[in-house]
């Protein structure tokens, strides 16, 4: 239902502030394991500095259900301290800063592409899927944070398991590395 709509918004709202997911790991099953245990997982880095109404928003979208903001209908949410300001009866009036190009119904020219052949698990990881919360299969979220840069060969490295979480200064890297601007948080 919407409850898991709320979770979601949470999620996307931590990496796009933190700069990675708020559930990082090396591989899916640990992932699935910090979603599961939450109350002990989720932590807000201090050196991003978060504004506390941001902060409060993702922690009252990463809770339990029954406490969950939105749970009791869109109002809780759009109430919220995060939102101030924003003028929600003229929302559907207000243009776009971005419209893409659409040619036809199933144009995909907006999303990146990826290489389908790459997504064959096999060996110990197949094993690893065997025994995975059934929930969770079939899970194709791609992260940067699983590249390394590029080292000027044209060619992009993946992380060696077992590498910590990457420092906000990896990401702000990898960001540059692709053509991306990420600016210092503010304080």
């Amino acid at each position: 239902g919407m409850e898991c709509d709320w979770w979601s918004l949470g999620a996307i709202m931590y990496e796009m502030l933190v700069g990675y997911p708020p559930f990082y790991s090396d591989d899916p099953v640990s992932t699935c394991r910090k979603i599961v245990n939450w109350r002990q997982c989720l932590r807000f880095p201090p050196e991003v500095r978060l504004p506390p109404a941001a902060q409060d928003l993702m922690e009252r979208l990463l809770c339990d259900v029954d406490d969950r903001l939105g749970s009791h209908g869109t109002e809780q949410l759009k109430s919220h301290a995060f939102f101030a300001g924003v003028d929600w009866d003229s929302m559907y009036l207000q243009r776009s800063p971005y419209v893409p190009i659409v040619t036809h119904e199933l144009d995909t020219q907006n999303f990146e592409h990826f290489d389908e052949d790459a997504r064959g698990i096999s060996g110990s990881g197949a094993k690893r899927w065997a025994r995975a919360d059934p929930n969770f299969i079939g899970y194709t979220y791609k992260s940067y944070e699983a590249v390394q840069p590029a080292d000027g060969s044209g060619q992009v490295h993946l992380k060696k398991r077992g590498t910590s979480r990457p420092k906000l200064s990896q990401v702000q890297s990898n960001f540059t590395s692709m053509g991306l601007g990420m600016s210092e948080p503010s304080g």
